[in-house]
């Protein structure tokens, strides 16, 4: 059997881009599992630290998060707020929070703001 120049940079380039998949693949999944392993270490009743840490920002904007419309909030106890449903509303909530507070801008936002 023989193979051309082209049908073997072809068969080698198909080999690695399996292999380039198969690699990102793996990150993804262990990447998912920390994000995970994190998750679930937070109390179910998370302290205005906890939620910084959530959404990777400062105390002061943990204030103006928390007063946002729908944000959840624990009735039997102050300034705390119910994990489950923090992480719900994070996940509801990104184009919101990008409108309200310019946080979560993706990186082409980002690029796009910076030329304007």
């Amino acid at each position: 059997m023989n193979l051309t120049i082209d049908e073997l940079k072809e068969a080698l380039l198909n080999a690695e881009l399996a292999d380039l998949f198969q690699k990102a693949y793996k990150q993804g999944v262990e990447d998912c599992r920390e994000s995970m392993r994190f998750e679930l270490s937070l109390p179910s009743n998370l302290k205005k630290e906890h939620v910084a840490q959530i959404f990777q920002c400062e105390l002061p904007t943990v204030e103006k998060i928390i007063r946002m419309d729908g944000f959840p909030k624990c009735h039997a106890l102050t300034a705390r707020y119910p994990r489950d449903k923090v992480l719900e509303w994070r996940d509801k909530n990104v184009m919101y929070m990008n409108s309200r507070l310019g946080i979560y801008v993706s990186e082409n936002e980002s690029l796009r703001l910076l030329r304007a």
